[in-house]
């Protein structure tokens, strides 16, 4: 009898851990970027922002995300020889988050599926970022401060070396968890 308790205990204690689902709404901004042909570029130029929602799934303990985020990138005011857009972004990635302390670290790592000249090609990005949430009663308030820079992919000819560009974003939106 002894062991079916154990065994009882043993296999109920996974069913019984809570790992919650978390949906992330919100926009962002390139505060600056640089490329090595072009040098910087502020915000105030082309005024780059973006729409972004993320799927997350945090594991037992609530320290530890895995997630899934889609971004839709625009220029606020494109330049005369191209459309607004430019592309659609998945961000897999993992968030680090210490008990109790608002604050998070996050890895990701963006996969452009379409480049601003319009030309249908992969490339991968590194993105950095570190984050701080305001709990409110349904949902937190996130802003969060992410570096990306390339890591390469099929972006052909003139496509700049890891580390050589690189670019600052500033996120903020809604947090919510189920």
């Amino acid at each position: 009898m002894k062991k079916l308790v154990v065994a009882a205990v043993l296999l109920a204690a996974p069913l019984a851990a809570r790992a919650d689902i978390g949906l992330r709404l919100g926009a962002d901004a390139t505060i600056a970027y640089h490329l090595p042909n072009q040098g910087t570029t502020v915000i105030t130029e082309t005024w780059p922002i973006g729409f972004d929602v993320m799927f997350s799934y945090w594991t037992p303990g609530q320290y530890l995300s895995f997630d899934a985020e889609l971004a839709e990138q625009f220029f606020g005011s494109p330049q005369s020889s191209g459309s607004g857009r430019i592309g659609t972004v998945f961000r897999p990635g993992i968030r680090l988050s210490p008990p109790i302390l608002p604050f998070y670290a996050r890895v990701a790592v963006p996969i452009n599926f379409e480049q601003p000249d319009g030309h249908q090609r992969e490339r991968y990005d590194l993105r950095l970022g570190a984050g701080f949430n305001i709990p409110l009663v349904l949902f937190k308030i996130y802003i969060e401060g992410d570096a990306d820079f390339p890591l390469g992919g099929n972006s052909g000819p003139g496509t700049p070396d890891t580390f050589a560009a690189w670019a600052l974003v500033l996120n903020a939106g809604l947090d919510f968890r189920f």
